[in-house]
This record gives structure tokens, sequence and C-alpha cells, in this order.
């Protein structure tokens, strides 16, 4: 059985869920072409086919063959279930992307929004103090904690 957890730690896993979450009927070959697009490097076949199998084995994708010219795709579409399973992950990746990210955030000593980079620093008595903008830092000098 495929835990929640698991699949949150993996990126690729968790982007071929969000591809079939997304688009209904892909075959296993665009699947590694869309990965390639959206992770930047090559996926290997030998990742994506045996994940498929096991998300249809768990009853989370349907497969249907369908023939293209001479050749027979196997096109699959994520079940509902599939859908409640690729929720699940999804929430269990974002708490993980929030809590790395928040680690390492500082906020605004005035306004408190959070600043994803180092931010504008002065110096105010005596304290080294980090806001988002020169304009938070003049309004905290200014009065405090007035508003902006």
């Amino acid at each position: 059985m495929l835990a929640e957890c698991d699949m949150a730690m993996d990126l690729v896993r968790c982007t071929v869920l969000m591809l079939l979450y997304d688009q209904p009927r892909l075959h296993g070959y665009a699947l590694t072409e869309l990965l390639q697009g959206r992770l930047g490097k090559a996926v290997s076949p030998a990742i994506v086919y045996p994940f498929l199998a096991s998300l249809w084995k768990a009853g989370y994708v349907t497969s249907r063959q369908e023939k293209d010219g001479r050749r027979v795709k196997i096109l699959y579409t994520m079940t509902p279930e599939g859908k409640r399973f690729s929720r699940r992950v999804f929430k269990r990746l974002s708490v993980m992307v929030s809590t790395a990210i928040n680690s390492n955030l500082s906020a605004c000593a005035h306004c408190g929004c959070k600043l994803y980079e180092e931010g504008h620093i002065e110096e105010i008595d005596g304290s080294r103090m980090t806001f988002c903008c020169v304009h938070c830092a003049k309004a905290f000098r200014e009065g405090g904690d007035s508003d902006l």
C-alpha cells in the first residue's frame, strides 16, 4: 500500500501525481516528457512505469489501451480515490515545504510581513533590525508601531 508520507518525500512521484491529477488520460511516455519539462532533467522510465503500476494496483488510476496507428498506448486516468490520495499527498508536501521555507524567513520589524530575502537592515537604538523596505524602517523610526 502506498503511504502519503512516503510519497511526499519523492519529488518525481509527487510530480507524476500532479500531472495525472491535472491531466486525465496520459500515457507513460507523455508523463516522462512532461516530467522532464517540469523537473528540468530526464526521468528514467524505470521510475515512471513501476510507479504507474503501483498506482493502478492501489486503485488510484485506471488504465485503458488505445490504438495509435500501429502502436498501442496505455492511457492512465486518476480515479476519485486517486484524487483523494493525491490531495493528502499534496497537503503533506505543502506542510513540508512551508516548514522548510518558514524556518529561513524573517519578519519585518514594522509590518510583520515575511521576508524571503535579507530585506532592509538598519541599526535603531543599538539594535540591528530588519525591515521589508526603507518605508517601513522610516515609519518604525518615526512612530514605532504606527501604521504605514
